[in-house]
């Protein structure tokens, strides 16, 4: 965490709010703030702007926010996800928000175990915690929205083609024959990008992501783990939109 990411409950009228715990503990040890210094600030979904120390010791960090009205737009990018294990998905959030999806969509395709369903990651409670975390880390005021689709064919017959997806479609699957260095995306906005389990989709589940308009796209023949392929992929297709 490299700022403070505030709730707006947080602050009060005169957008003070007093900082207790693991933040409390971060602005004392790490970023070795004292009293006076100000500090890069933002409301989840607000302003952007600063923070000063007002008083600061072993149990509080009482700080006074300065924030702009209007905050960051919302990214663009959609992340479609097969629900992988607890620990990953949690891990896969964290990554998704620092990497800039406004949106990520879960889903249940047919390498994924039913009990990954039942478990606590799928929480809201600890995917926001989660989508926090990668948001502190990387400086973002957007909290991705997450939703759950609980069957794979009805999200790709009925969901997707009346879904507000971006035209650019894209999904991993490593026997693809189009890589990611043939594509020309330069000027694209936003991009959706779907993500299969460790193990990949099955052929029948690319083919119906590519009849809603998903390419498929290839790194590299080796399959990758879905956090490593996430990182690869994201940034790839963000170099390539990059380019003039």
């Amino acid at each position: 965490m490299n700022f403070l990411l505030l709730e707006t409950h947080e602050l009060d009228a005169a957008g003070r709010c007093r900082l207790v715990g693991r933040r409390a503990e971060h602005v004392r040890t790490v970023l070795r703030a004292q009293q006076g210094d100000t500090l890069r600030a933002a409301v989840v979904d607000g302003g952007v702007g600063v923070a000063r120390v007002e008083r600061i010791d072993a149990e509080a960090v009482d700080v006074r926010c300065e924030l702009a009205a209007d905050g960051e737009p919302v990214p663009a990018d959609t992340l479609l996800l097969a629900v992988p294990r607890p620990k990953v998905l949690l891990r896969i959030l964290a990554h998704a928000a620092a990497l800039g999806f406004g949106r990520v969509v879960l889903f249940r395709s047919w390498r994924v175990e039913k009990s990954h369903l039942g478990s606590e990651a799928m929480r809201p409670s600890q995917q926001r915690a989660a989508l926090l975390a990668g948001m502190e880390q990387t400086g973002r005021t957007r909290l991705p929205s997450v939703v759950f689709q609980p069957l794979f064919k009805p999200m790709a017959e009925d969901w997707l083609p009346a879904a507000d997806l971006p035209a650019a479609r894209f999904v991993a699957h490593p026997p693809a024959t189009t890589p990611t260095s043939a594509l020309d995306l330069a000027g694209v906005g936003g991009m959706a990008l779907a993500l299969g389990p460790d193990g990949g989709f099955l052929p029948y589940e690319v083919d119906k992501l590519a009849a809603a308009g998903f390419l498929p796209v290839t790194c590299g023949a080796r399959p990758l783990r879905t956090e490593t392929a996430l990182a690869v992929l994201k940034g790839q297709l963000d170099v390539l939109r990059a380019r003039g």
